[in-house]
């Protein structure tokens, strides 16, 4: 990224004067969650709720820190189950509604003060300047301080054009999704870019830490919890979300719900949020808003190592990983680990990259800066006309669904061919497909077991797999399947796999890929894998069959291919 680009101002954006707006907007969100529940519905709605959130509360058990939340909701619905006891003459139901959408309204909505903007993006980079300096054995007093972690952070792709729609219309960020780290990286990615603010989505167990929850609470962050299932908490989150893009506010949210665990890029999308950004257009156009296009904008972080790798791929690939929502127990609720990863990544001059994808409108077509919506033929759409049923304008919720399915689509599309390959994922990827040539007969789960002999390999023989592996990865990147860091493009194997192990073996106790002698072999399996899933969903596993290339696609022997 240029430095000019890095020190422009932000434009101004209404989250700046959230504290402002915030009332009306939570009561426009209230309002219009209760609008959508037929009277004859609202004690079917209140009963079902109850009966969830009871569950919910009696699963969880808080800490220090969430059992005054716990409290108060233990507290709500107690009286909510006991009015409920009474007659609808005696109790009114549209009260109890009201009473828990607001509950709900207040919890999720966020909060903005730009002075505690200002201390953090101030603090932040001071922050990560005296570790990389620190960490790469600088001066780590501040007038000796002489490297910046911008040094650090490859910015790549569709800047310009972004900040040129910030300004047409508002942006709706959705990266992909590998750590909480990378809410972290987004924000100051964003602050580089010289853009304004953006709300987010944030889990709430992430608010359980006083100190991240006093930042996350005043920079825009609104709340997600997972663990509510009930009907009128995703109504007020959906309402909460389709009110502040109406407003103008841009916003980040991961599609995907959750990080990865696999490793992989996204294939699978949560539909419900995304549907926000068509509903909110089409609400805008029908006020007559100046500027009522939302533009869809694809990100994808690529990181050598990533924080939580290790818990992660143990859940993906445990049973239990299928039943449960959030991870509330891994290396990013540790401080000393997240600490840990930064000096490591800032020690061994590692790098992080962060690409721009090609802006989308809502309907999943390409945008040119002007903020036209670009159909397959090459014409500029008129988004009025496909939003239009007889001539009038209007949310149809079937026509809408699959406008938003082809948006889901074409993002995970967009997330495969913004992805960079960097040299630990080819590494990665290149040992466990030889070793799967040595074992075909072997399903994934018996292949990961396999022993320390069975998983050493001559480096002679590596290095000549690599060699085909390196060749067949550029081609792919020179049709536009993905893109590649500079250290790949090299003619000289050698040197890109040995800035691949040295990274991979950077941060985990036991190193993803090991030199021995005139050996290379893998002292965690689970965690090979994780790293080789990133070249997954393209087809080039080399027991894939070609024809099978189907992001999230699992082979008959449960390899994602």
């Amino acid at each position: 990224m240029d430095s000019e680009s890095s020190l422009t101002l932000p434009i101004t954006s209404p989250l700046t004067e959230f504290s402002q707006i915030r009332p009306r907007v939570l009561d426009a969100v209230v309002n219009r969650t209760i609008d959508e529940v037929p009277k004859i519905k609202i004690e079917s709605e209140l009963t079902a709720a109850l009966y969830l959130e009871k569950q919910r509360l009696h699963r969880e058990r808080g800490n220090l820190f969430t059992k005054k939340r716990l409290k108060k909701d233990r507290a709500l619905w107690n009286g909510i189950q006991k009015e409920l006891l009474q007659s609808a003459v005696i109790t009114d139901r549209g009260n109890l509604l009201h009473d828990v959408a607001a509950r709900y309204a207040e919890e999720i909505g966020g909060r903005f003060d730009p002075k505690v903007y200002k201390l953090a993006t101030g603090l932040l980079p001071y922050g990560f300047n005296w570790l990389l300096n620190a960490a790469s054995v600088k001066s780590i007093l501040p007038w000796g301080m002489t490297e910046d972690v911008r040094s650090r952070l490859r910015i790549e792709g569709e800047l310009q054009h972004l900040k040129k729609l910030a300004a047409k219309g508002t942006i709706l960020l959705v990266p992909t999704h590998q750590s909480n780290i990378d809410s972290i990286l987004i924000g100051y990615v964003i602050y580089l870019m010289g853009l304004p603010p953006f709300a987010y989505g944030a889990g709430l167990n992430l608010f359980s830490n006083p100190v991240l929850s006093f930042f996350m609470s005043n920079l825009g962050a609104y709340t997600v919890d997972r663990q509510k299932s009930n009907r009128i908490y995703k109504a007020i989150l959906k309402n909460y979300s389709t009110r502040i893009l109406r407003e103008g506010i841009h916003s980040i949210f991961f599609p995907a719900g959750g990080r990865v665990r696999s490793g992989a890029i996204e294939s699978k999308l949560k539909l419900g949020l995304l549907g926000t950004a068509l509903e909110a257009q089409i609400e805008n156009l029908q006020e007559g808003n100046p500027n009522p296009k939302i533009f869809i904008v694809p990100m994808t972080t690529s990181y050598h190592f990533v924080l939580e790798a290790s818990t992660l791929i143990d859940d993906h690939l445990s049973e239990a990983g299928k039943h449960r929502f959030i991870i509330t127990d891994d290396e990013s609720s540790q401080f000393s680990k997240v600490l840990n990863f930064f000096w490591q990544l800032f020690k061994a001059q590692s790098g992080m990259t962060v690409r721009v994808g090609r802006p989308l409108d809502v309907f999943g077509n390409f945008v040119d800066e002007e903020g036209n919506s670009i159909g397959p033929n090459g014409t500029t759409i008129d988004s009025t006309r496909w939003l239009s049923s007889y001539g009038k304008l209007g949310i149809e919720p079937d026509r809408d669904r699959e406008y938003t399915r082809v948006l889901g689509n074409k993002i995970v599309e967009r997330y495969h061919a913004e992805n960079t390959i960097l040299t630990s994922h080819l590494a990665a990827f290149t040992f466990f497909e030889g070793l799967r040539e040595r074992y075909p007969e072997y399903d994934l789960y018996r292949f990961l077991r396999m022993s320390l002999s069975q998983r050493t390999v001559p480096w002679e023989e590596f290095l000549a797999e690599a060699e085909i592996s390196h060749k067949k990865i550029l081609a792919a990147s020179d049709r536009g399947m993905f893109h590649v860091t500079p250290e790949l493009r090299t003619s000289d194997t050698k040197a890109w796999l040995k800035d691949g192990i040295l990274n991979l073996g950077l941060f985990h106790g036991n190193a993803v890929l090991k030199r021995g002698d005139g050996v290379l072999y893998s002292e965690d399996m689970n965690l090979l894998y994780y790293y080789r899933n990133r070249l997954a969903g393209y087809g080039l596993s080399l027991r894939a069959d070609p024809r099978r290339r189907v992001p999230g696609a699992y082979d008959e022997k449960g390899f994602l291919v």
